[in-house]
């Protein structure tokens, strides 16, 4: 049976590693099971020392280093890049971000719309499918 070992209101949770902080994960409630947390309103960070990503949702579950988040969902980086959907799953060890349920991208005045998105921390890489673009170019002097 799947029972709760701990369930806590304003819920923090922060994971250090030798070379500082790593992650840390942020929520109205978390309850935490054998196996994963649930998240409610979720706010979660992963501060690599190459990047900061930041992911917000309604709902998060955290299960063997994969963030799944569902609801209103914006990821946002460090660079300006940022994108919305409606449901992200975020692997800590490859750092890539994937939704296959559409997304709306923003990259300053530039708006991308697809159906799907795999976005790689490491490369600073996008990859999508099914695209919609609105692009502002700039004037030549």
């Amino acid at each position: 049976m799947d029972v709760p070992q701990l369930e806590l209101k304003n819920f923090t949770m922060y994971e250090f590693t030798p070379f500082g902080l790593q992650t840390y994960m942020l929520g109205s409630s978390g309850t935490k099971y054998d196996d994963r947390f649930i998240v409610k309103d979720i706010d979660y960070t992963d501060k690599s020392p190459k990047y900061i990503a930041n992911m917000q949702a309604q709902k998060g579950i955290y299960k063997n280093d994969i963030v799944t988040l569902e609801g209103n969902v914006i990821y946002s980086r460090d660079n300006g890049f940022q994108f919305s959907t409606q449901k992200l799953v975020y692997n800590k060890k490859t750092s890539q971000a994937v939704s296959n349920v559409g997304y709306t991208a923003n990259i300053g005045k530039n708006v991308v719309k697809g159906s799907y998105i795999k976005y790689n921390n490491n490369l600073n890489r996008v990859y999508s499918k099914d695209i919609d673009a609105i692009y502002q170019l700039q004037e030549g002097k």
